[in-house]
């Protein structure tokens, strides 16, 4: 019988007539909860790097106003297209690890609408417990971060008394885009320093259980590199936080660390 020779399918599964071979696998892979939750590892590793290579070279900013002005003229200028491709890049594995998040927790609430008798999650720390959560912050954040930073939409720099420019109009000697004199400005505004000092914090919390949780999920946690991971994730939240800190704290204490605002012209 011509029923007898279809295929098998879940009971969960959707027909699309259209999805066939690679896009089927595809669309199989990023609906199914395994595949998910492989997407969100990955991509999580992925912005754990680029948070530590930001903070890297955000941290040039020590090393006075020609490093970080060069370095922020080097990723916008010399790198041409490129930039635009890692951008874009960046931007797709944001929205991929978020979107992805977001649906897994919904579908685990939706799946068990009712609590545990005893819930598995007393044993559990405030970092896993709030994922979701910070993992929210953080990505109201970074939006924040780009339209302070990259837009400079948010506040501006008083160079004179009563006499205020765009971040973006900001110029050092070589006619440069002084990043420099644009970080100092933006922390020394108490509450703008405040805000970056909590989202830091919250993105302590999130890295705490999110690096411990991308290897769990990929297999490589067991109970003999456990520790050894866990450590690992503390180092690398620890590390983030104190170098993100430090450029907060560095122009607070600028006497000591010699972070002030520097001479600069406008345009």
């Amino acid at each position: 019988m011509a029923g007898s020779t279809s295929p098998v399918r879940h009971p969960k599964q959707k027909k699309d007539a259209a999805l066939t071979g690679a896009n089927s696998f595809l669309w199989a892979f990023f609906d199914s909860s395994v595949g998910a939750k492989i997407v969100v590892a990955l991509t999580g590793l992925g912005l754990v790097g680029f948070s530590a290579f930001h903070m890297i070279g955000n941290l040039k900013v020590f090393q006075g106003r020609d490093a970080i002005n060069g370095y922020a003229y080097f990723l916008t200028h010399s790198l041409g297209a490129l930039i635009w491709v890692a951008r874009a890049g960046l931007l797709t594995i944001f929205a991929l690890h978020l979107t992805l998040a977001i649906r897994l927790t919904l579908r685990s609430r939706a799946a068990r609408p009712v609590p545990y008798a005893h819930p598995g999650s007393v044993q559990a720390t405030a970092a896993s417990r709030t994922m979701i959560w910070s993992g929210a912050v953080v990505g109201l954040f970074v939006l924040f971060h780009l339209v302070h930073f990259t837009f400079a939409l948010v506040h501006q720099a008083e160079v004179e008394p009563g006499k205020f420019v765009s971040y973006a109009d900001l110029k050092d000697a070589n006619g440069q885009h002084d990043v420099y004199s644009m970080v100092v400005f933006g922390f020394t505004t108490p509450w703008l320093a405040v805000l970056y000092i909590v989202a830091q914090v919250v993105l302590f919390l999130h890295l705490l259980h999110g690096v411990q949780s991308a290897f769990q999920t990929l297999g490589l946690k067991n109970n003999r590199f456990a520790p050894a991971i866990r450590l690992a994730g503390f180092a690398v939240a620890t590390v983030i936080l104190a170098g993100n800190l430090a450029i907060v704290i560095g122009v607070w204490s600028s006497p000591w660390t010699g972070l002030a605002p520097p001479l600069y012209k406008t345009v």
